[in-house]
């Protein structure tokens, strides 16, 4: 019985220092309707979670969980898949790491289909709402190093291709 106190009060003490919120927020689920939002409002079909792109993300961010920062900038991992990466030096959840994603909406020309200031800071949104990608997996990591959290979301086909636009305006 006392093992059983100690126990609830471990339990106890962990639940009372996460944040419920963050918790909530990095499920196959979360990242889907944080995705799927942002592609209903360009009309593109939903994705699908796909187990084996989340096994891919998971060994992405174990292999930067030493040092996250270097793990932002490497997009060669993703071979054939397409691929968004997100740092926050704090805490950052999959659903807030969609949306930073997602506002890059405002820097997308669609009429060039290219970003307005000339840098790549759409193609991240591009990815999101890429009509012909289908299937999404992520995973979540805390920091070793700096500290810091760091997201990955890889997409299946990749989008950014080369003279396609993500969607269609009807």
């Amino acid at each position: 019985m006392e093992r059983m106190l100690k126990l609830w009060v471990v339990i106890i003490n962990f639940v009372s220092v996460v944040p419920w919120f963050l918790l909530a927020q990095n499920f196959s689920k979360d990242y889907l309707k944080a995705h799927n939002n942002a592609r209903v409002e360009v009309g593109v079909k939903p994705l699908k979670w796909d187990p084996k792109l989340e096994s891919h993300a998971r060994k992405y961010v174990k292999k930067y969980i030493a040092d996250c920062k270097k793990g932002l900038f490497d997009v060669d991992f993703a071979g054939t898949y397409g691929q968004n990466n997100a740092y926050n030096p704090g805490s950052l959840s999959g659903v807030a790491a969609v949306d930073v994603w997602v506002k890059q909406k405002t820097n997308y020309d669609y009429k060039s289909n290219s970003c307005v200031d000339g840098t790549m800071n759409c193609n991240c949104y591009a990815q999101v709402v890429w009509s012909v990608t289908t299937r999404l997996g992520c995973a979540r990591v805390k920091c070793r190093n700096y500290g810091g959290t760091l997201v990955t979301c890889l997409y299946d086909p990749e989008g950014n291709t080369s003279d396609e636009r993500p969607y269609v305006i009807h």
